[in-house]
């Protein structure tokens, strides 16, 4: 019995630390931005101040990984694949992101009222300098898919058996960090980009052709 008791509380123990590593990777950048941004910042500085709190979550976590879960950041070892399966990959990810583009529109076509006006207008900040656009692009590529990809979806799949449910709930936590912009279309698609980006990681562990991927397709929608 006592072992059994002991069994249990160092499982519950093994869990809280895996769940409070998945909300610091969650919450950081929000809670910091809320602590720190306030309206009388510039719109520019603003985006620029809370993206680099992007990138100083990477190390926070890391450490935490390391001296906290005593795990490595990335739990599942990157596999090295050749260019041409590079090229393919990169392709093969556009065409479904872009599908997925489409079904996100669905409720608008069928008259479904969209706010864009969040959308619009940090569209427009970040097209007025091409270097902050390359930035903010690179920048979401890469700790967007280290954070929830690399670090979020594997310790997920740690903690539930099933192989769809971690999936499911890395890219609705992907979705929900997007409701800032206040759109429907733009959380089904944050949604279903999560889905095809986690499903991708998990088959073939190579988070260097998503980190890419990302970059190029955020910097093909800032470029229209």
């Amino acid at each position: 019995m006592s072992e059994n008791l002991d069994l249990t509380i160092a499982k519950r123990q093994y869990n809280t630390i895996i769940l409070a590593g998945v909300g610091i990777a969650i919450l950081f950048r929000p809670v910091i931005d809320t602590l720190v941004l306030s309206k009388s910042i510039l719109p520019w500085w603003r985006l620029m101040i809370s993206t680099a709190v992007t990138w100083i979550s990477l190390p926070v976590i890391y450490q935490y990984a390391i001296k906290v879960e005593n795990r490595k950041f990335l739990l599942w070892e990157e596999r090295r694949r050749n260019i041409l399966f590079f090229i393919i990959s990169i392709i093969v990810l556009f065409v479904l992101a872009l599908i997925g583009n489409f079904v996100a529109s669905i409720p608008r076509h069928l008259g479904f009222h969209d706010d864009y006006t969040v959308i619009k207008y940090w569209d427009a900040i970040i097209k007025q300098n091409k270097i902050a656009l390359f930035f903010i692009c690179i920048s979401a590529g890469a700790t967007e898919e280290l954070l929830i990809r690399g670090y979020v979806l594997p310790r997920l799949s740690l903690l539930f058996k099933s192989a769809y449910v971690p999936v499911i709930l890395s890219s609705l936590i992907f979705s929900i960090l997007h409701l800032g912009y206040r759109n429907l279309s733009e959380l089904i698609f944050t949604f279903l980009f999560g889905i095809l980006c986690a499903i991708y990681y998990k088959k073939y562990q190579n988070l260097t052709v998503l980190i890419v991927f990302h970059f190029l397709f955020d910097l093909m929608a800032f470029s229209r």
